[in-house]
């Protein structure tokens, strides 16, 4: 088996469990236990975004942006010195931090509450697990956003034209479409 697939698969993997099955089995847990918080709120194997998006769309979306920046060189060590590229690393994790508290502001400011946020501006252990995932999750995809900008500066837009972030921008599509139907 290649390197790259197997970083593919390890991608996959790491982000389908990290994103679903570590809160699935949380509530097949607590609703074996009987706990009121699967029984009186919406919980992970209620929703669509969760059932299909996390565990199948958004890994898919990872190793898709992966394998972009693989073909273009942009990694963390890419390029011809294999310096971790320090700067678009720490701007990344800010971004990453700065769009999961927006999300989780506007999640309590509305009112949508589910069994991680049982009350607006309550959120459980669970709650702080997947903010911390989401957290991670977005810097990834903040730094290839990073990465991509400076391709495009670099060679012109036509290099943002790709299969990968074709089938990417599909998968997170109807991941968001999923997770809006979800919730409205």
């Amino acid at each position: 088996m290649k390197s790259a697939t197997r970083r593919s698969l390890v991608i996959f993997g790491a982000t389908s469990v990290s994103a679903f099955w570590v809160n699935a089995a949380g509530h097949a847990w607590m609703l074996w236990r009987g706990n009121p918080l699967v029984r009186d709120y919406k919980a992970t194997l209620a929703y669509r975004s969760a059932l299909l998006g996390d565990s199948t769309l958004l890994p898919l979306v990872n190793v898709l942006l992966d394998r972009q920046l693989d073909a273009w060189g942009g990694g963390p060590r890419g390029g011809r010195s294999g310096r971790i590229r320090r700067r678009r690393l720490v701007r990344s994790v800010l971004a990453g931090i700065g769009m999961t508290l927006a999300i989780h502001i506007y999640q309590a400011a509305q009112g949508l509450t589910n069994w991680t946020m049982p009350r607006p501006w309550r959120w459980n252990t669970l709650g702080y697990y997947h903010a911390l995932y989401m957290a991670s999750n977005a810097t990834l995809v903040a730094y290839f956003c990073a990465a991509a900008a400076a391709r495009a500066r670099a060679n012109g837009l036509r290099v943002l034209f790709t299969l990968h972030l074709t089938a990417a921008l599909v998968c997170f599509a109807a991941w968001a479409a999923l997770l809006y139907k979800d919730y409205y």
